[in-house]
């Protein structure tokens, strides 16, 4: 599924040429991922993690994704490190498309959430937050309020197929998220994408966070409102108050929220289940009637989305 650009051992021979690397090991295909192809290389008996950008074609964009990893991890933040060539540069090229070899960290991402997960993730992401302050480099949020217009607009079929009517409810909704959206939270630079994929774990820790693809400037706690959508529902899709307030207590061991985040809490966490809807829908091969083989379901969204239009403050989530 993530394989969209297969290369041989002289395509990858062909990119290395400019590091002080001697033999290529083994390549491996990674299929986790929707977005940009992913190799596991072994390389002078250590494992890499090479990624051909598939569906991100401006450098600057590359560039401050990378910057942003090598600014996490000089501040001890457990992510991927680009490696650089003996020119200095971390960006290089495969069949045309730009591409980075990136450090190998240990860990596997989990099925089955746990409280103690929850609490863990939830100090990674506050860790993360308290140390991107002093990062230069800013990107707009593309996927952010302003942006879900034009998502919506675009699939009026695809969204009255996933459900009747859906279209014209979710202008609604859309026009209710606007009406309350906060203007004024402490932001900086947000992961944005901090599924339970982009977690490793080792031994119950967080061993590291991957896949910055979609970082960029926005609210704190609209980042902690993506992790509640991604982690407080379990595989029946209910959520559950438990590993809510464990996220929130391991979040909030090393950043407090505001009275002002938790007011707006209920509204970012619509926002935030209203763009993932969006993006998955958007995302549908539908050439043959709905087609979600291949897809994530935006239907997950959809009823995490139906459940926090029904929360009116932070004390209908067990808080």
């Amino acid at each position: 599924m993530a394989v969209f650009t297969h290369i041989t051992e002289d395509d990858l021979k062909n990119f290395l040429r400019n590091y002080n690397f001697n033999n290529i090991d083994f390549i491996e295909g990674i299929n986790e991922g929707i977005q940009n192809t992913n190799y596991k290389v072994g390389i002078d008996s250590e494992d890499y993690i090479l990624t051909i950008y598939e569906n991100i074609s401006d450098g600057n964009d590359i560039s401050f994704f990378l910057e942003l990893m090598m600014h996490l991890s000089t501040n001890n933040i457990k992510c991927p490190i680009p490696v650089k060539d003996i020119e200095d540069k971390s960006i290089g090229e495969i069949k045309s498309k730009s591409s980075a070899l990136l450090t190998f960290l240990e860990g596997k991402s989990i099925s089955s959430i746990e409280e103690g997960h929850a609490y863990e993730i939830g100090k990674a992401l506050a860790e993360m937050h308290t140390n991107v302050t002093n990062f230069k480099l800013k990107k707009k949020n593309d996927l952010s309020i302003d942006g879900w217009n034009g998502l919506l607009e675009a699939n009026q079929k695809k969204l009255n197929l996933l459900e009747e009517n859906l279209y014209i409810n979710l202008r609604k909704e859309l026009n209710r998220i606007e009406n309350l959206w906060p203007r004024d939270l402490p932001s900086g630079i947000i992961h944005a994408d901090l599924f339970p994929d982009n977690v490793l774990f080792l031994n119950n820790k967080v061993s590291g966070l991957i896949d910055f693809y979609f970082s960029c400037n926005d609210f704190f706690a609209y980042d902690l409102s993506i992790c509640i959508n991604a982690w407080c529902f379990n595989k029946e899709n209910k959520f559950s108050r438990e590993i809510f307030k464990s996220l929130l207590k391991g979040y909030q061991e090393l950043r407090s929220l505001s009275e002002k985040e938790l007011e707006y809490l209920p509204i970012l966490c619509s926002g935030s289940a209203l763009r993932f809807l969006l993006t998955r829908v958007d995302n549908w091969n539908n050439s043959n009637g709905i087609d979600i083989v291949n897809y994530q379901d935006p239907k997950e969204f959809l009823n995490r989305l139906k459940f926090h239009q029904q929360i009116n403050d932070i004390k209908g989530y067990g808080f």
